[in-house]
């Protein structure tokens, strides 16, 4: 079931700072982010379970020369596969739609329907987001910032590093844990997991929406920057196409494959022959001996043939409620003696 957004304002569960910044002013592209791909509400109250941490990766944020972030791309920041993009929204030279600036909150692929908000040291990828970013089905991803108090130990619950000694309860825990199974992923994760992430997206957005809509007519025109940027850039490619038409180049192109096309008709032609029934009534044609349905001609119609192979008039009886086909002695066509040509059919 969908999860309606914009509802009634709540108190913020993380601090008022985190909460005013815009999406790109959200995310940080100088630090690591871990990615969380299994983000589950089992209960229905809001509460996720966030595991399968799989891999750190960075995130790049391209904008306009007046400032509007346009473009979200998550890079992989590990391994083997440093680098590769994971994946891409851009609201200018892509599908990907965003508005509301200087109080942007989302950007939403139209084709995928997939959505990214950003919310202090966390990253949402969600799905099934409408149109207008009201609401959405769930959360896909989840990608948390990788903690700087190093206080994070790895999924099988050993430390990476070592740690303060604690209370007697805490390593009776601790070991509990670790026995379990259950993974601890930092002091970052430990808090989201606590909240409740459905109320948590609520009121940032809410919050935002509502600054959306008290916004100046000076800042309005930031998302026309947006829009003017879109346009210039599909109004530059139909230009490049246009002046690449213009060329010499792209003319005897075209020039080639009009002249391989006729080549090929004509070609086509040498091996076929036209047949025009004149008979007055519909006709079958097949080859010798043939009691399959030949090629139907209608009165006054034509029929493509292979111009090597003999024609000949089928009879059609019926045999057991159905057509039965077989060819007589009459030939209409002699192989190879009109390739190109039309020949009639009296």
């Amino acid at each position: 079931m969908k999860k309606i957004i914009l509802s009634l304002i709540f108190l913020f569960t993380i601090s008022i700072t985190q909460a005013q910044n815009s999406l790109f002013d959200n995310i940080s592209t100088t630090d690591q982010y871990y990615r969380f791909f299994l983000v589950q509400d089992k209960d229905g109250d809001g509460i996720h379970e966030i595991n399968d941490r799989d891999l750190k990766v960075k995130f790049n944020i391209s904008r306009l020369s007046t400032g509007e972030g346009y473009s979200i791309s998550s890079v992989i920041d590990q391994g083997n596969e440093k680098g590769k993009v994971l994946d891409r929204m851009d609201a200018v030279n892509g599908y990907a739609t965003c508005k509301g600036y200087p109080y942007e909150s989302i950007i939403r692929d139209r084709h995928s329907t997939d959505g990214y908000v950003a919310i202090g040291e966390y990253i949402f990828k969600l799905y099934n987001m409408s149109e207008s970013g009201d609401s959405y089905e769930g959360i896909s991803h989840v990608f948390i910032k990788v903690d700087k108090d190093k206080s994070e130990t790895t999924g099988t619950g050993k430390k990476k590093k070592a740690k303060k000694k604690g209370s007697f309860m805490s390593k009776l825990k601790a070991l509990k844990n670790a026995s379990s199974g259950q993974a601890s992923y930092g002091s970052a994760h430990k808090e989201l997991q606590s909240q409740n992430l459905d109320k948590l997206i609520t009121d940032y957005l809410v919050a935002m929406k509502a600054k959306q809509d008290n916004r100046s007519s000076a800042q309005k025109q930031k998302d026309k920057n947006i829009l003017a940027a879109k346009n210039r850039g599909e109004q530059d490619i139909r230009r490049y196409n246009d002046s690449v038409k213009a060329t010499p180049e792209y003319k005897d192109l075209q020039r080639r494959k009009r002249q391989n096309e006729l080549n090929y008709q004509a070609s086509k032609s040498k091996n076929t022959v036209t047949l025009r029934n004149n008979s007055g009534h519909t006709i079958y044609v097949g080859k010798s001996g043939s009691r399959n349905p030949g090629t139907k001609i209608s009165s006054g119609g034509t029929a493509t043939w292979n111009c090597g192979t003999d024609a000949y008039l089928q009879n059609i009886t019926k045999s057991g409620g159905s057509n039965a086909y077989s060819s007589t002695d009459t030939k209409v066509y002699s192989a190879n003696s009109g390739c190109g040509k039309t020949i009639n059919i009296n």
